[in-house]
């Protein structure tokens, strides 16, 4: 992620006060935001991003893409723990 985690975090409320994201959708795309960064930083993964209905309004989907080219289409809670394990995989006990 390119911008800092005051300003992604100034995006996400902006977001949410033009009815773009839901409220409840905000700390845990910080936490994916972190960990998706993380997770690139090692070439555990090439890509990410969430999916948006036809009104670009956020939806609870997670589309990653993995190290072997295969897209992962997951909910927030999903998209989270899956990065948590993948990151922890090479992270010393």
């Amino acid at each position: 992620m390119s911008e800092t985690n005051a300003e992604y975090q100034d995006i996400l409320d902006e977001m949410i006060r033009i009815g773009k994201l839901k409220a409840e959708y905000k700390d845990i795309l910080l936490e994916i935001s972190e960990l998706d960064s993380k997770a690139c930083a090692n070439g555990l993964i090439f890509g990410f991003g969430w999916g948006e209905d036809a009104n670009h309004v956020v939806l609870n989907e997670y589309e990653i893409l993995d190290k072997n080219g295969n897209f992962l289409y997951l909910t927030f809670l999903e998209a989270r723990e899956y990065l948590q394990n993948l990151i922890a995989e090479i992270e010393p006990d």
